[in-house]
């Protein structure tokens, strides 16, 4: 019985239990897969597949949970992003913001012109000689000179620079500039200035007057001339006035928004007169600004004290403290926004690595079909089918995490919203809600029944390592992932702009060509009035996205190290264009972005292709833009070199495609002017986004050779745009910029374009052929290249027949491009970026005009006789023998250690000593009194070798660093993932103040670098690698790695220092200069001398040459350095001879040949060493 009772008992405390396996015994005594396991491995034999299938499915199962979980954190902190963003909810909750109203329409710049007027009675403000023109103005400067005034604040820096002052103009008439009962009430403002002028050339002491043509320049919008009237009325007031024109000066300085420095004048005004209620009302506006609300609301509140009835100061106090409960909340959003972005980098990272696993698993698993791998949307579903997991709901949160992730990171998100600390903070909120609620309205989170906070903590759960090398799908991984999950987001969640209700068109007339009057029922179109409704048009599909991969092993350059050979430029001699040197109109397709305009032009006007417009006809018309006008009144200011522009079928066959829905050929025959019809009536009907039709109409006018119609439409175009179109217009603005001359605004708007898409060939064609104008041969090469990877196709072939044209021409004149030279003669007259050897014959030089020194011939010529380094005289002056030893002192006394400061100190300054007193290059006549008939040299050897000194020291510099460096650098940081840092991090070991190298490193002026976009191309050239920010995240992960690598840190430090960011390129150089080999030493000095050099901070660039010499005294290259810093500085003594010491260490170094010419050059000819090559 006991027995039947346990028995009981446990039959009903057992739960249900399934077992299975994957393995089954065969009647053979075999152990092999299931037919239907997961785990059935299509080789068998893989050893290392079979024993990763445990992990990686544990992997995908605890991968799922994680980022089921993280999902929730994000939900959570997404909802009070969009709790703290609410602007209105958040408006109506403060008091103060309540009685304040509408923060927009504070004007936290008002002025009172009227200031101090009740002070002055009519006895201290006598008004004669009423007789008045207008002909004459106040201009203080020239009434009177005031070098310096203690009174006048000149150690400000706006004062220092207050040419630069720019405010608007004040509204105002002369009886509130004036006290009052003056009797000058009857003027106009240029009477009142005239009769200014007249009594200040009369008395040009009176500060009264000298306050008064501040206010009037005030009035003018002039703050410059404003500005030194207050500075002779601050001077010449007595103490009991002073703050009247302290007032009207620290006004100035507001108005010109430099408010720090206004809030030092406004102060000083304050002091002298604290019982003027006006004067602390606009200091407190001065201190609202600046972001010290405390001191805004107490002065305020003083003000009110002085005035109760003031209403005016009441509501900027209200609006103070508004202000300041934006700025707490800003503090808390900028908290949640790091916390976001934070999980979302971790979520995208476990992600990348869930799809990674996945696909890990079924590239091994066997298939009963042909399988794809690398389809995602496949991966998931097997997954799901495999393990049970609600694989589909994590995936389509992901892909919304995702979009979130790309807007914040995008160009739509601004860094500088978070650091504004003033009044501007509520602007800030504004863009941040309004960017808040446009993610919101394609990304649908639902951020109901959050779980608290402790349980939303989420262990990073262990990822098992997989044994043997981890497999890489560089095909499909992570580029491939981020595209699929913002496009698949934006196809299936954006919530399209609600279309206003239809306006009732009535479509135009229509008459067939064969003049029947049978025509199709015309179609009643929907206007649409929204900016951002494109969906109609857009398609999603981007031909060419950021996440492209390029093949490198398809094109003959690429694959040939000895292209272009010989024998392929004869064969392609006749594809040549007949003028290498034209410019070429260029277009970036819409259909390239995706938008596609089907019968927009066609059935949605009412008019089908096959039927004529009925007359009459109307050109489309684009508002006029006031850029563009600046640009059609002036005269074009035309490159170098530029010459004519090409117009070929092009654009007019684009411009067809688009009125027949890609059926160029049934529109063939129709005339241009009833194609601007076409778009006229669409642009009426409104049946597209204005900036789309302003671009079709740009299109058009530039068919019919109208560029002034042309760049007023683009211009408006782009006034409109949306973000991930905007290159679609700036690709067109900056061909109707170089077509027109200005090639500064046209290089402006490609590098743009460039950086919103990196692969469209547009975008790099129009790039080459500014590059081309610029003569920067490798990135003009560059681009070309690239086109031809992308498109090969492209414009008929015009950009390959370009490639082959001028790499071409660059074999016949032999483009230099190593260090080394043969024994021709060295060639003066190059190109710039081109420094090229003649054979004895001279054969390979015709097609340039380049002029070359033989040994035969002008053998009496004295530059010949300095490159040789002969010893002959220069008409009885003689060139002293150049001294290597020179040096040896300082080297000999060089201390051991670093740390050992004043040692150094000490020997460095008696180096420089030496530098400075003994040092002449051309002997004891000295370099200036040298004349180019004694070197036997005219301006036509002289041209573009100023470009020389940067084409070799970028040579020197850079491409040698890496090269002395670990050769395997560049694919070890390549297989790296991506740091979570965006720069790279340089640790220093050392105080820099204790060593005295570092010391003067950190010296350097870091600030107002700029990115060098060619410098930018050429190192991703050098790591093949081409997206220039994931490339600075792989480095910033190596410097994570290998935090004592020299070589790294000099890499990192060129890379900072090519994308303009100074403080991160002087630390990194720094850095690498600390740990670097004693052989090896002046590497990172040489690679900060050129980066100052580019960034024209010339004097810290000979500093850090120096100090590269100090370290190497007997080198070609540090002597080389040191010569072009002084040539740059117009230093041409001590250039002179730091060229020819560094050709007594090799007399056949080419850098020192061809830039010790360039700087006679510019020593003889200044700017005329400058001038364009002369014309045939």
């Amino acid at each position: 019985m006991k027995f039947m009772k346990l028995w009981c008992l446990f039959s009903f405390c057992t739960i249900q239990i399934q077992g299975s396996t994957h393995w089954m015994v065969t009647e053979g005594g075999l152990i092999q897969p299931r037919l239907d396991s997961p785990f059935e491995l299509a080789k068998p034999y893989d050893l290392l597949a079979f024993l990763n299938q445990d992990r990686r499915w544990e992997n995908i199962v605890n991968l799922h949970y994680s980022l089921s979980k993280r999902q929730q954190i994000i939900r959570k902190l997404w909802a009070e992003l969009r709790k703290n963003t609410d602007i209105t909810t958040l408006f109506n909750e403060n008091d103060y913001c309540v009685r304040a109203g509408q923060l927009h329409t504070v004007d936290w710049y008002t002025s009172s012109l009227e200031e101090g007027k009740t002070r002055l009675g009519t006895e201290e403000f006598p008004v004669r000689n009423l007789n008045y023109g207008d002909g004459d103005i106040p201009d203080c400067k020239r009434i009177s000179s005031l070098t310096f005034s203690m009174c006048a604040f000149e150690h400000l820096e706006s004062m220092k620079k207050r040419e630069n002052l720019s405010a608007s103009p004040e509204t105002s008439m002369p009886e509130n500039m004036s006290p009052k009962n003056s009797d000058i009430s009857d003027m106009s403002v240029d009477q009142f200035g005239h009769w200014l002028a007249g009594v200040l050339k009369k008395n040009n002491s009176s500060w009264i007057h000298y306050n008064m043509a501040s206010l009037y320049w005030r009035v003018r919008g002039n703050a410059p001339k404003a500005i030194e009237c207050s500075r002779r009325a601050v001077h010449y007031a007595p103490r009991e006035y002073k703050d009247i024109p302290l007032l009207s000066m620290g006004l100035i300085l507001h108005r010109s928004k430099v408010s720090d420095d206004a809030v030092i004048v406004l102060g000083a005004a304050v002091d002298h007169d604290v019982h003027c209620p006006i004067n602390h009302f606009i200091l407190a506006n001065a201190f609202a600004v600046v972001g010290d609300f405390n001191s805004s609301v107490k002065h305020y509140d003083i003000c009110l004290k002085l005035n109760p009835t003031f209403s005016l100061a009441d509501k900027h106090r209200n609006a103070v403290l508004c202000n300041a409960y934006f700025m707490g909340k800003m503090e808390i959003v900028k908290e949640t926004l790091s916390k976001l972005r934070e999980e979302l980098t971790k979520y995208g990272d476990r992600e990348s690595l869930w799809m990674k696993s996945q696909a890990a698993l079924l590239r091994t698993m066997k298939q009963t079909e042909e399988y794809d791998y690398r389809d995602v949307n496949k991966n998931f579903d097997k997954i799901a089918e495999l393990t049970g997991l609600n694989i589909k709901d994590v995936k389509t949160e992901g892909d919304k995490y995702s979009l979130i992730q790309y807007f914040l990171d995008g160009p739509t998100y601004n860094e500088n919203w978070l650091k504004e600390k003033g009044v501007m903070i509520y602007d800030s909120a504004n863009s941040l809600q309004r960017l808040v609620k446009h993610i919101g309205r394609h990304v649908n989170i639902n951020t109901d029944n959050l779980p608290p906070d402790e349980e939303l903590i989420v262990p990073d759960d262990e990822i098992l390592k997989e044994i043997g090398p981890i497999p890489t799908f560089p095909d499909l991984f992570p580029d491939v992932i981020k595209d699929y999950s913002t496009n698949t987001i934006i196809e299936e969640e954006i919530e399209r702009a609600k279309v206003e209700k239809p306006i009732e068109v009535e479509p135009p007339k229509a008459q067939t060509k064969e003049k029947k009057k049978e025509s199709p029922p015309a179609k009643k179109a929907a206007a649409i009035d929204s900016e951002e409704n494109i969906s109609e048009y857009d398609t999603g599909i981007i031909l060419y996205p950021t996440t492209l991969k390029i093949s490198r092993n398809t094109e003959e350059f690429d694959t040939d190290s000895e292209w272009p050979t010989n024998k392929h430029c004869k064969d392609n001699s006749d594809i040549f264009p007949e003028n290498l040197e034209a410019v070429y109109q260029i277009f970036l397709p819409f259909e390239n972005k995706g938008i596609r305009l089907k019968t927009l032009l066609t059935d949605k006007i009412g008019v089908p292709a096959n039927v004529e417009h009925e007359l009459p006809w109307h050109p489309p018309t684009c508002p006029n833009d006031k850029e563009a006008a600046t640009f059609t009144q002036k005269k074009s200011q035309k490159p170098q070199i530029f010459s004519d522009v090409i117009v070929t079928k092009h654009l007019r066959e684009k411009l067809l495609e688009y009125v027949a829905n890609g059926d160029m050929e049934s529109v063939r025959n129709m005339q241009d002017a009833e194609v601007g019809q076409r778009i006229y009536s669409a642009i009426q009907m409104k049946l597209a986004p204005k900036w789309l039709l302003y671009t079709l109409s740009s299109l058009y006018w530039r068919v019919r050779g109208n560029n002034v119609n042309a760049l007023h439409c683009i211009l408006t175009a782009s006034r409109t745009v949306e973000p991930r179109f905007k290159d679609i217009v700036l690709v067109s603005l900056a061909s109707v910029y170089l077509e027109m001359g200005y090639f500064d605004e046209a290089l402006g708007a490609a590098e743009e374009a460039f950086k919103l898409s990196l692969y469209e060939p547009s975008t790099n064609f129009i790039l080459a052929e500014l590059n081309m104008i610029k003569k920067h041969r490798n990135t003009h090469m560059f681009h070309l290249k690239q086109v031809i990877r992308v498109e090969p196709g492209f414009m008929g072939g015009l950009a390959r027949s370009m490639l082959y044209g001028w790499s071409c021409l660059f074999k016949q004149v032999n483009v230099l491009q190593d260090l080394e030279f043969g024994e021709g003669e060295i060639c003066t007259q190059v190109e710039p970026g081109m420094s090229m050897v003649c054979e004895k014959d001279g054969t390979n030089c015709h097609l340039t005009n380049i002029q070359c020194y033989s040994s035969q011939e002008r053998e009496s010529s004295t530059l010949v006789r300095m490159l040789e380094l002969k010893d002959d005289n220069i008409q009885g002056a003689p060139v002293e023998e150049m001294d290597d030893g020179v040096f040896d002192r300082f080297q000999r006394d060089m201390p051991k250690e670093r740390t050992d400061r004043l040692a150094h100190q000490k020997n460095f300054e008696a180096m420089m000593k030496t530098v400075g007193k003994e040092l002449k290059g051309c002997g004891d006549r000295g370099c200036a009194n040298i004349q180019a008939e004694d070197l036997e040299l005219t301006e036509e050897d002289c041209t573009y070798q100023h470009l020389e000194l940067g084409y070799w020291l970028h040579i020197i510099s850079f491409r040698e660093l890496l090269s002395d460096a670990d050769p395997k650098l560049p694919s070890d940081i390549l297989s790296l993932t991506p740091s979570n840092k965006k720069t790279p991090e340089c640790r220093l070991d050392v105080d820099p103040s204790k060593d005295f190298f570092l010391e003067r490193f950190m010296k350097v002026d870091a600030e107002g670098w700029e990115p060098v976009l060619s410098l930018m191309h050429q190192f991703a050239d050098v790591f093949n690698y081409y997206d220039y920010v994931t490339l600075g995240t792989k480095i910033a992960r190596y410097m994570e790695l290998h935090p004592a690598s020299w070589a790294g840190a000099a890499v990192a430090g060129w890379w900072c220092g090519a994308g303009g960011r100074g403080a991160c390129a002087v630390r990194c150089l720094a850095a690498a200069h600390a740990r670097t080999p004693a052989a090896r030493a002046p590497h990172a000095a040489r690679a900060l001398t050129a980066l100052l050099h580019i960034q024209n901070k010339i004097k810290d660039a000979k500093e850090i040459a120096y100090l590269s010499l100090y370290t190497k005294p007997k080198s070609r290259i540090e002597s080389f350095l040191v010569a072009v810093s002084h040539t740059y500085l117009s230093e041409y003594e001590p250039a002179v001879w730091m060229y020819r010491y560094s050709l007594t260490f090799d007399e056949k170094f080419l850098p020192a040949k061809a830039c010790l010419h360039a700087t006679m050059c510019l020593m003889l000819f200044g700017d005329a060493a400058k001038a364009k090559p002369k014309e045939d």
